[in-house]
């Protein structure tokens, strides 16, 4: 994981506004939140390539997730003095599924962090007006990716582009643009593989969009995430077969249902603050139909509910890590259980 010279551009920090990044005089504390899981690894890519942590970086580097472990076993780390290196670097991902008391659980270490280490939370949200928020305010650094409006995805395809040495011309980016409910990470995966196909072109055309995503395969995606919104379990599992059948990875299918259920809670979230169809499209940036299938879906199930299909989800997506060949199995059995209301 040991970095290169440390002359990284404020362009290669994936958006974070932290030069030392770049060098070996970082901060002790740091937390990263965002709702699109691509700009949330690019960012932790950062931390994990600086050049703070290049010396044994398998030894002084741990990577952790809040839904599978306590916060007693972060701090350990965090405590821990590095072997054969300057720092450690502890990044503790999904803080946002952690019950207040165990947030609390690591407030007295923000009052007082170890110096030879780097411990940065990440997540999903990061509610200000909590102890622990205000505690890694005072203490850190803390910065919160926005979600993209949809006339910023563009611009942000073409620099994805860029950076692959291809110019993404207008009506490409354009027409990708509408594909905004992919997420940027499978909109980042499909520049790829534009790019790979075009060769030594310099452009990606809106033809070469054509060919290499396909009007079927489009429809699979759209039809099957609007399908589980709409609890319709039979189109629900027909689209999944077709983009099964299409060589879709179901764990960037499951990036989408993960997307799709933070959207239906975050709608819940507005409906019980006493919102309309409207305060939802605002707060969500959806066009309407999506919008008015999200509220129908989101006035049928409890805030409670949907975070306990959001559990569910995340449970899916450890069984395909750790049962490899069994994925469409672990898929469908979760379509079934997301679709019954």
């Amino acid at each position: 994981m040991a970095s290169g010279p440390a002359d990284k551009k404020p362009a290669d920090l994936a958006g974070l506004p932290w030069p030392e990044l770049a060098g070996d005089k970082l901060g002790p504390l740091y937390g990263v939140f965002g709702e699109e899981d691509f700009l949330l690894n690019q960012a932790l890519e950062v931390f994990m390539t600086a050049p703070a942590f290049s010396q044994n970086p398998s030894l002084n580097v741990e990577r952790f997730h809040a839904s599978d472990t306590l916060p007693g076993r972060v701090l350990e780390s965090a405590r821990t003095l590095p072997f054969l290196g300057a720092r450690r670097l502890v990044i503790i991902q999904e803080t946002d599924f952690y019950k207040t008391a165990q947030l609390n659980e690591f407030t007295p270490y923000l009052d007082d962090p170890a110096p030879s280490a780097c411990l940065v939370f990440a997540g999903a949200k990061l509610n200000m007006t909590t102890r622990f928020a205000k505690a890694l305010s005072k203490a850190g650094k803390v910065h919160v990716f926005k979600r993209m409006y949809p006339r910023e995805l563009a611009p942000w395809l073409g620099q994805r582009a860029q950076a692959r040495g291809k110019k993404l011309e207008g009506p490409a980016a354009a027409h990708l643009a509408e594909l905004a409910g992919l997420g940027l990470g499978a909109l980042d995966s499909e520049l790829e593989k534009l790019s790979l196909y075009v060769g030594k072109k310099p452009s990606i055309g809106q033809e070469d969009v054509r060919q290499v995503m396909g009007r079927g395969r489009l429809y699979g995606i759209f039809d099957f995430t609007d399908a589980l919104a709409a609890g319709e379990l039979a189109r629900a599992l027909t689209a999944y077969d077709q983009l099964d059948s299409l060589g879709e990875p179901a764990v960037k299918v499951l990036a989408m249902v993960t997307r799709l259920f933070r959207q239906l809670l975050e709608a819940r979230t507005v409906l019980d603050a006493g919102g309309g169809p409207g305060e939802v499209q605002r707060t969500l940036r959806t066009p309407p139909s999506a919008t008015k299938t999200l509220t129908q879906r989101a006035s049928q199930e409890s805030a409670g509910r949907l975070s306990d299909r959001l559990e569910d989800i995340l449970k899916a997506d450890v069984a395909l890590k750790s049962s490899p060949g069994a994925d469409r199995v672990i898929m469908e059995r979760l379509i079934m259980d997301l679709c019954a209301l």
